[in-house]
C-alpha cells in the first residue's frame, strides 16, 4: 500500500528531508492533564542538534536529548503552543494533580533547571535556582506531590561528563599515575559504582515549593533511581545503587531509602536489592501507602516479587517456591485499586497476584500476543481502570503479524476482549497517558509509511482520533510499502524480515537490495515503525533515505545461539537475501548490507564469508575479539568481558577457555577472503572502537582491498547524538558508496 497522497506528490525524498522531521524520543514524551484538556509533548528535531557526542551537554542533559521541545496542545481543537521556542534544550513535561501547572526542565538560561507553565500563561517561570540533574532518560521528570504544592526532584551534584573524567591536573613536581587493582583489598563480594558508571547517576535529592520557590535538600549525593512519592505526599521512596555484584558484573545492587519530605532523616528499608536500572521507578506504592512493591531483576535475579512494609521494613517473597520470574526492568509492579492485587508483565504475559496469600492468575492465557504495558498514568502506582476496578486495558504486541492493539481484560472472569488491532506500531518505551476525568487514553503511533503522532481514544475505543500532525511537510511525499516476507535458512529454521521497497515499486522490476544487519535481533518487529527505524524516536536511521532513492531495504531476523555465531549469521542472512530475490523483487547482482554496532561487526563477518555483496558499510564496529575482550577505559571497567562471554557474541567463555571461537568469530583473521568494497565509518570519540577499525582499515589496505575509512570528529556511537552537519554527511556518504557500486 503506498500512502494516499494528493496528485502533486513528489516522488524523490532528499536526506534533509528525512533528518529533519520532528520526533518523539524515548522515556516520557507526552503528559495529559487529568482533565483532559491539555496535552504537553516533547518534540525532537535533528536540525537542532549541534553539539555531538553521546554523553552530556554542558547543562548536563543527554546530549541525546539536545533541542527537545516542549509543545502544548488543546486535545479539543488539536491547536499547538511551543512554549520553549529556540531555548535549548526541554525535558520531562509533568502535570500538577489538578491540571492547572506542567512542570518540566530546560537549560535555557545555560544549566538545567525546573520551570513551570501555567495555563493561560505565555510564558513559563523558574520555580527555582536549583540546577538539576536530568541525566536519566526516561526517569527524569519531575514528581508532583499529592497535593500539587511542592515537586521532588534531582539535583545535580557533580559534572556528568565524559570529559571530567578524562581530564588531570599535570604538575611538575609530582607523579601522576592511576591505579587499578584486580582483587580488592577488602573481603566485599560488591564492587562499588566505578567512576564512570556513577557520574551519570549521582544526585542530591530535594522538595521544591512551587509557590515560594524554597528549596529543601533531603539527601546528598548518591546515585539515586526512581522517585516514587506516597500517597499522602509525606515520604519518596527511591533506589540507591550501591555498586556490582563481583560473580557477575552486570547484576545491579541498590539500597532502597525512604526520604520524609518535611525533613526528617532518610532510612534504609532494604539492601542490597537486584535490579537493573536506566528505565524508570522500580517501585510501586500501595493506595494506603503501608507497603512498597518491587520485582527483582537483572542477569543474577529471580524475578522475586516482594511487598515491604514502610514501617518496619518487613518483606514478603509472594512468589516463593513458584519458579515464576516476574521481573521486569522496564516495567514495575502495579497495584489494583483497592490495594489487594499486584499485577505484573513477565514473560510476554500479565500476571495477577493477590497480596495477602501470594496466589497467582494468568490473565492472559490462551492469548497470543506479548503484553506490553498496562494502561495507567505514568507516575501512578495503581492501574487504571475506566469500571472502578472491574477491568483493566493493556496493550499488545503481536510477534507474527506484527500488529498492535489494546485489550480489555475482564478481572472477574478472566476474559480478553479486543478493542482495537491493527497494522501500526504502538510506541513501548514512549509513554503513554491517561486523562482520569474523561477516561481518555492517549497514545503514540506509527506505521512504516505515517511517522510518529499521538492519537487519542475514549474508554470504548470506538472514537479514535489522531491529535496531532507533527510533519505535515512531508504529506506531499510518496513513500514506498513495507512487507513481512519469511523463509526458511539452510537449517530449516523458519525467519521473518521486513522489506522496505522503493519508491515507484513496479511488480516484476529488480531493484537493488540492501541488507540491514544486526545479529541476535528480530528485525521483521520494526515492520511498522516509520521508515522500518527504531533508532530510539530518531530519523536518523530511517530507511526511507535508501528507499525513495531507489533502493530495496531488507531487515532479516537473525537469531543467533551458540557460538558459532558467523555461520549462523551467514545462513541467517544470505536465505533471507535469497527470499526475497526469489520474489522478484531483488537484483542478485546488486546487493549491499549496513550495519552500526554490533550490526556492524556483522557486515564485517559477512564480507569475509561470502563475495555476493558487491558494497558494504561498516560502522562503530569490531572485527577482533581476542583485542576487544581486554579492552579497558579510563575508569578501570572492562566492559567488554560480559558482553563477550554472555552477551551478544556468545563465546561462553573465556579467552583462555574458548580459544579457538574467539579467533574463527573475528572477521580480523580472514581479510584475504574479502572481495567486497567496504566503507568504514566511526565517531573520533568512540574509543573503545576507534583502535579496531584501524586494524580492520589497515590489514584490508595492506591485502590490496577497497576500503575507505571515514571518521567524525567530535562524535561518538550513537548515531542519534551526531551534529546535524555530520549525521546529513554520513548518509550522503553512504548513498554515494551503494550508487558507485550498485547502480550501473
Amino acid at each position: 500500500m503506498l500512502s494516499d497522497k494528493t496528485p502533486e506528490t513528489q516522488h524523490s525524498c532528499s536526506v534533509e528531508h528525512i533528518l529533519s522531521l520532528e520526533s518523539f524520543r524515548i522515556g516520557n514524551p507526552i503528559a495529559v492533564s487529568t482533565d483532559g484538556q491539555w496535552l504537553a509533548i516533547t518534540v525532537h528535531n535533528h536540525r537542532r542538534r549541534r553539539v555531538g557526542s553521546d554523553e552530556f551537554l554542558p547543562s548536563g542533559f543527554p546530549s541525546l536529548l539536545e533541542g527537545g521541545e516542549i509543545w502544548i496542545v488543546d486535545v479539543e481543537s488539536g491547536k499547538r503552543q511551543n512554549i520553549t521556542p529556540n531555548w535549548g534544550t526541554n525535558w520531562g513535561p509533568s502535570w500538577a494533580p489538578d491540571g492547572k501547572q506542567l512542570s518540566f526542565f530546560s537549560d535555557k538560561d545555560g544549566i538545567a533547571q525546573l520551570w513551570v507553565w501555567e495555563c493561560g500563561t505565555a510564558e513559563p517561570r523558574i520555580v527555582c535556582d536549583v540546577e538539576i540533574n536530568p541525566c536519566l532518560l526516561e526517569d527524569v521528570s519531575s514528581r508532583w506531590t499529592p497535593d500539587g504544592s511542592r515537586i521532588v526532584v534531582k539535583l545535580r551534584s557533580k559534572m556528568p561528563s565524559r570529559t571530567r573524567s578524562q581530564e588531570t591536573t599535570i604538575s611538575p613536581d609530582e607523579a601522576t599515575v592511576r591505579l587499578f587493582h584486580s582483587i580488592p583489598k577488602s573481603p566485599e563480594t560488591v564492587e562499588t559504582v566505578s567512576y564512570a558508571r556513577a557520574d551519570c547517576f549521582l544526585a542530591d535529592i530535594g522538595v521544591v515549593t512551587v509557590a515560594t520557590g524554597v528549596f529543601h535538600q533531603l539527601k546528598r549525593e548518591f546515585p539515586p533511581l526512581g522517585l516514587c512519592v506516597s500517597p499522602d505526599g509525606t515520604t519518596v521512596a527511591v533506589a540507591d545503587l550501591r555498586g556490582f555484584e563481583t560473580e557477575k558484573r552486570r547484576q545491579e545492587l541498590y539500597d532502597l531509602y525512604l526520604l520524609p519530605l518535611d525533613g526528617g532523616p532518610p532510612r534504609c528499608l532494604a539492601e542490597r536489592i537486584q535490579f537493573r536500572g536506566g528505565f524508570g521507578p522500580l517501585l510501586s506504592w500501595s493506595p494506603d501507602g503501608g507497603h512498597l512493591a518491587y520485582a527483582t531483576h537483572g542477569p543474577l535475579a529471580k524475578g522475586e516479587l516482594f511487598t515491604i512494609s514502610t514501617l518496619d521494613g518487613s518483606r514478603r517473597n509472594l512468589n516463593e517456591g513458584l519458579n515464576l520470574n516476574l521481573g521486569n526492568f522496564q516495567r514495575p509492579p502495579l497495584w489494583s485499586l483497592d490495594g489487594q492485587y499486584l499485577f505484573c508483565i513477565a514473560g510476554g504475559h500479565l500476571w495477577e497476584v493477590r497480596v495477602v496469600d501470594g496466589t497467582v492468575r494468568k490473565l492472559t492465557e490462551g492469548l497470543e500476543r506479548d503484553i506490553v504495558r498496562i494502561v495507567h498514568r505514568p507516575e501512578s502506582s495503581t492501574v487504571w481502570s475506566p469500571d472502578s476496578g472491574e477491568s483493566i486495558y493493556i496493550q499488545t504486541f503481536h510477534s507474527q503479524n506484527k500488529q498492535s492493539g489494546f485489550f480489555r481484560i475482564d478481572l472477574t472472569t478472566g476474559e480478553t476482549h479486543p478493542l482495537v488491532e491493527e497494522n501500526r506500531l504502538y510506541h513501548r518505551r514512549s509513554n503513554l497517558d491517561v486523562a482520569i476525568d474523561t477516561g481518555q487514553i492517549f497514545y503514540v503511533a506509527e506505521d512504516a509509511i505515517h511517522p510518529a503522532d499521538v492519537w487519542v481514544v475514549d474508554a470504548s475505543f470506538q472514537n479514535r482520533r489522531q491529535l496531532t500532525k507533527l510533519n505535515p511537510q512531508i504529506d506531499a511525499i510518496c513513500f514506498g510499502e513495507a512487507q513481512l516476507i519469511n523463509w526458511k535458512t539452510p537449517t530449516g529454521r523458519e525467519l521473518n524480515g521486513a522489506l522496505l521497497l522503493p519508491t515507484d515499486y513496479v511488480p516484476g522490476q529488480c531493484y537493488p537490495l540492501i541488507t540491514y544487519v544486526y545479529g541476535g535481533s528480530f528485525l521483521s518487529n520494526k515492520l511498522n515503525f516509520f521508515g522500518l527505524a527504531d533508532y530510539q524516536g530518531v530519523p536518523v536511521g530511517n530507511m526511507h533515505i535508501l528507499a525513495t532513492q531507489g533502493y530495496a531495504v531488507f531487515l532479516p531476523d537473525t537469531p543467533l545461539e551458540t557460538s558459532n555465531l558467523i555461520q549462523e549469521l551467514t545462513d541467517a542472512v544470505l536465505s533471507g537475501v535469497d527470499a526475497v530475490i526469489d520474489l522478484g523483487i531483488a537484483d542478485a547482482n546488486r546487493l549491499g548490507v549496513m550495519g552500526h554496532s554490533f550490526g556492524g561487526y556483522c557486515v564485517n563477518a559477512l564480507v569475509t564469508q561470502t563475495p555476493r555483496f558487491r558494497a558494504a558499510v561498516s560502522s562503530a564496529s569490531i572485527s577482533n575479539l581476542v583485542s576487544s575482550y581486554g579492552f579497558l577505559n579510563k575508569a578501570g571497567d572492562s566492559l567488554n568481558i560480559g558482553n563477550t562471554e554472555l552477551g551478544q557474541l556468545r563465546m561462553g567463555g573465556s579467552l583462555w577457555e574458548n580459544q579457538d571461537a574467539y579467533i574463527k568469530n573475528s572477521p580480523i583473521f580472514y581479510l584475504d577472503r574479502v572481495e567486497t568494497p567496504l566503507l568504514l565509518i566511526h565517531g573520533e570519540l568512540e574509543t573503545r572502537f576507534t583502535v579496531q577499525l584501524g586494524e580492520l582499515f589497515s590489514g584490508l589496505r595492506r591485502l590490496g582491498k577497497e576500503v575507505v575509512l571515514a571518521t567524525y570528529l567530535g562524535e561518538d556511537h550513537d548515531l542519534g547524538s551526531w551534529r546535524y552537519p555530520n549525521a546529513i554527511d554520513r548518509w550522503k556518504r553512504i548513498l554515494a558508496w551503494f550508487d558507485e557500486h550498485l547502480k550501473y
